[in-house]
């Protein structure tokens, strides 16, 4: 072949190539350019067989603009496509990407920002012809203003077997940011809804079950009617895996009896889009009613399961000893006041946090355990109950207490059974997490006579226990006769006390160091030992334990030298976890407590066992800790973006799961390698 022909050759190669690969790796539109932003198609094939295609409708937008989902609330309006002048096409199916949530001019919205791909599914007339798309795109855009755009799109897709695009695995990852409408792909176990008619309100409820936690969910509503975007409230079961929803609406806004309700779902654990069939119940209280009782129902368990803390037992067992040192009748009023001073304490509690709540203070179940003068006036207290179980120590009210009536009756010891109920309440908020988590998140976020009334059955399941010894005081016949047992108990218990004491002494010694502890036990066992003070009368003692109380602020008696850091643990006030999750870290993070026993417990028996030692270190999970035993606003804020109001807090974060993966407040070996697993495997 002469020189020319081979430049010839060389010519046709390259225009051949240049033509040929552009068909097969590229097949797009041009760009419809607007104002502040610009939309094309794409396809992930450059020839079509088949009588359906899925191509993309791509949308960029300039930094901070915004277009809208199919619901976009009270702003603005879904984009509208037509394609009547497209030959050979008979349906175009728009797909939407879950929303996100964002505020334009004071107005919520649900939509995208920057760039987004909405998938689009064609149906095919015939599919041995060429697919001619003509599309005229209405749309919205916007940032402090509204842009509306109009484009005009073209794209032609050649007929024949079927070659990928590298426009491909764009679709591919746009139609895996879709809802999954398969509940067989997810972890859903059951969805229903109901839509309740008041004389003002419809509320749209939700029942959804899940085998897997809920964490945080989002959720979006689709209508014929374009409902705006409401906070709706979230209740969830004691494990996390069953969450009520409820978003009330003006009830002009729903028109029609009955209609499809779109649902879709987005959290940690699931994203998910479903399509019911609803109708209007036109009698919302009865809904609302088993709504509020199972929120009694859930405060009632709580309360009483406080009763086997190890916080509370010792309290409550005390209680049932002095049963053998009174008559009946004597006995059923002392029980009867003990519970009344529990449920007014939890009343106090819960109209106090609720008020702080009110003006936009951080609350927290447990707080007062932060509060170093709460520490010290607790712990001389189950000192004075510890000695008193020895019998070191008693205190003898003056006789003129004798005139106090209470409740209609005029006895000095019922004033002590009314303020041991109050103590019984404030001792057992630091390892009551577990069980009163899901309570304490109801009466947070729900309204105020719900919030009361949570705390008020709280209490009452927590009283209990002294009602039934008030209501039925026979009861005590199933406990053994008195006998020489009483003694070997009332040393038991005296030496929980005394666990109690070093448990407190501990927590005191991230405020004060071992100076004022010194102190304070040397005065506590001069005052205690073996004697009987009448302690209104004894004014040595009272100067000597105010002294000790009010001289704690001393810069003597400061502690100046905690640890800080742990070994292997980063503090979560020296890291930033949304810079570790970019650079594709695995974080573990652990909000504990000195005063917390739930942490303590989770710290023994999990996070510190040679199993989720190894499991860490063989997954290069970066370990972070948060000691809340003081008082911080970096945590508290924390804790309320995920809707908690208390500790233990334990959840893992990655680039997959950027919003983390929320754990239950009691741990276990499975559950955290489960979710090991899940970040690296699904």
């Amino acid at each position: 072949m002469n020189k020319t022909g081979k430049i010839l050759k060389f010519l046709i190669s390259i225009i051949f190539c240049t033509f040929y690969f552009n068909t097969v790796f590229a097949l797009s539109s041009e760009w419809a350019v607007g104002e502040t932003s610009k939309l094309r198609l794409i396809s992930p094939y450059s020839q079509n067989s088949s009588k359906n295609i899925t191509i993309g409708l791509e949308y960029q937008m300039e930094p901070g603009w915004k277009t809208y989902w199919k619901s976009p609330g009270d702003g603005g309006f879904a984009q509208n496509i037509s394609w009547e002048n497209s030959p050979n096409i008979s349906n175009i199916k728009i797909l939407w990407p879950t929303p996100i949530e964002f505020q334009i001019l004071g107005v919520a919205s649900l939509g995208y920002q920057d760039n987004v791909i909405f998938p689009l599914e064609i149906e095919i007339e015939n599919e041995f012809q060429d697919v001619n798309i003509d599309l005229h795109v209405n749309y919205l855009i916007c940032k402090e203003v509204c842009i509306p755009g109009d484009a005009r799109i073209f794209l032609d897709i050649p007929a024949g077997e079927k070659k990928i695009t590298d426009k491909y695995f764009d679709i591919e990852k746009a139609l895996s940011k879709l809802p999954e409408k398969d509940f067989s792909r997810t972890y859903l176990k059951n969805i229903n809804a109901n839509v309740l008619e008041g004389d003002n309100l419809s509320t749209i409820q939700l029942q959804i079950e899940s085998e897997k936690s809920f964490f945080n969910p989002e959720i979006f509503l689709h209508t014929p009617f374009g409902l705006p975007i409401v906070q709706n409230t979230i209740s969830y079961s004691a494990n996390n895996k069953l969450i009520i929803a409820e978003f009330d609406y003006n009830k002009k806004l729903i028109s029609e009896d009955s209609f499809p309700l779109e649902v879709v779902l987005k959290d940690a654990n699931h994203n998910f889009e479903h399509l019911l069939s609803v109708q209007i119940t036109k009698n919302i209280s009865n809904s609302k009613m088993d709504t509020y009782f199972f929120y009694v129902l859930i405060s009632l368990l709580a309360g009483l399961i406080l009763n086997v803390m190890p916080c509370v037992f010792p309290i409550l067992s005390i209680k049932l000893m002095s049963v053998f040192t009174a008559d009946q009748g004597t006995a059923r009023v002392s029980f009867l006041t003990v519970a009344l001073g529990i449920i007014s304490s939890f009343l106090l509690l819960g109209v106090s946090f609720l008020i702080l709540q009110y003006f936009n203070f951080s609350i927290a179940w447990g707080m007062q355990f932060q509060q170093p003068y709460f520490l010290i006036f607790i712990t001389f207290i189950i000192f004075f109950f510890m000695m008193n179980m020895f019998g070191q120590f008693e205190i003898n009210l003056p006789q003129n207490f004798t005139n106090i009536t209470f409740i209609g009756l005029s006895n000095k010891s019922y004033l002590k059974d009314f303020f041991n109920g109050f103590f019984a309440t404030l001792m057992a908020t630091p390892c009551s997490a577990p069980f009163v988590g899901t309570a304490i998140t109801a009466a947070f976020t729900q309204n105020y006579t719900t919030g009361i009334s949570i705390f008020l059955f709280m209490g009452i399941g927590m009283a209990t226990p002294y009602l039934l010894i008030a209501l039925f005081p026979k009861l005590v016949n199933f406990l053994p006769q008195p006998g020489i047992w009483m003694i070997f108990v009332k040393y038991f218990l005296g030496l929980l006390l005394l666990a109690t004491v070093v448990w407190l002494s501990n927590i005191l010694l991230s405020f004060f160091n071992f100076y004022f502890l010194f102190l304070s036990l040397f005065v506590l066992l001069v005052i205690t030992y073996r004697r009987k003070i009448p302690l209104f009368k004894n004014i040595i003692t009272i100067a000597v334990l105010i002294f000790i109380f009010f001289s704690a602020p001393l810069q003597i008696f400061q502690q100046h030298s905690l640890s800080g850091e742990e070994k292997d643990w980063a503090s979560f006030f020296t890291v930033d976890i949304d810079q570790l999750v970019t650079q594709d870290k695995i974080i573990f993070l652990d909000i504990t407590a000195d005063w917390c026993a739930t942490c303590q417990f989770n710290k023994i028996n999990v996070l510190n066992s040679d199993n989720i030692i190894k499991q860490f270190k063989d997954n290069d999970v970066t370990l972070i800790r948060a000691d809340w035993t003081k008082p911080n606003v970096k945590v508290n804020l924390f804790l309320e973006k995920y809707d908690r109001f208390g500790i233990p807090f334990n959840a893992f974060f990655s680039k997959k799961f950027p919003n983390g993966i929320l754990l239950s407040e009691l741990l276990s070996e499975k559950e955290i390698v489960n979710a090991i697993n899940k970040i690296k495997y699904d």
